[in-house]
C-alpha cells in the first residue's frame, strides 16, 4: 500500500492519518501547505453539478424556514396527541431555533458532500469515480475541508462554515 518505507510512514501514510487525526498529534492540517494547496484545488476545480448543490445548501430561504417550521409544528402536534405533552422538547419552537435546526442539518448534509465526492490529494471525484470509492464518513478532513471551501465561497455564511 506504500504506507511504510524503511521503518517510516511514508507522505502518502501521513494523508492517511489525516482522517484520523489523534489529538495527541496536535496536528495543525490547517497550517499545512498541502491542505491549503488543497483548498484552492477544491475551489478552483469544483464540478459545476457540486457547486450549484453546495450553493443550494447553503441558502437557507425564508420559504424554507417556513417550511421547516410548519413540519416542526406538526410533528409537534403529533407527538402530542400520541404521547402528551411530556414528549415535547421544553425549548420554545420559534424562528430562530429552526434556523439553527436547518443550519445543522444543511452543514451535515455538505459534509456529506464532500465525504462521498471529495478526496485528499486529487479533488472532486467523478461521478464514475464516486460510484466506484468507499464512502468515507464523519471525516475529520473532507469535514476540514468542507470548512475551509465553504469560507472560501461563502464568507456571507460563517455558521455553514462551523
Amino acid at each position: 500500500m506504500g504506507l511504510i518505507e524503511s521503518g517510516r510512514w511514508t507522505e502518502a501514510a501521513e494523508l492517511v492519518l489525516w482522517r484520523v487525526q489523534p489529538d495527541e498529534w496536535r496536528m495543525e492540517i490547517a497550517n499545512d501547505p498541502r491542505f491549503a494547496a488543497a483548498v484552492d484545488r477544491a475551489v478552483t476545480t469544483m464540478p459545476s453539478d457540486i457547486r450549484a448543490e453546495l450553493l443550494r445548501l447553503v441558502t437557507i430561504t425564508e420559504e424554507d424556514l417556513a417550511t421547516a417550521l410548519a413540519r416542526r409544528r406538526a410533528y409537534q402536534a403529533e407527538t402530542i396527541a400520541g404521547h402528551g405533552p411530556v414528549r415535547i422538547s421544553r425549548q420554545p419552537l420559534t424562528l430562530d431555533s429552526v434556523r439553527k435546526g436547518q443550519s445543522f442539518v444543511r452543514r451535515n448534509e455538505l459534509d456529506w458532500r464532500f465525504f462521498t465526492r471529495w478526496r485528499m490529494p486529487g479533488g472532486w471525484l467523478t461521478p464514475e469515480e464516486q460510484s466506484r470509492a468507499l464512502e468515507i464518513f464523519h471525516d475529520p478532513l473532507a469535514i476540514m475541508m468542507r470548512r475551509a471551501v465553504i469560507a472560501r465561497l461563502w464568507p456571507d455564511q460563517p455558521w455553514m462554515a462551523e
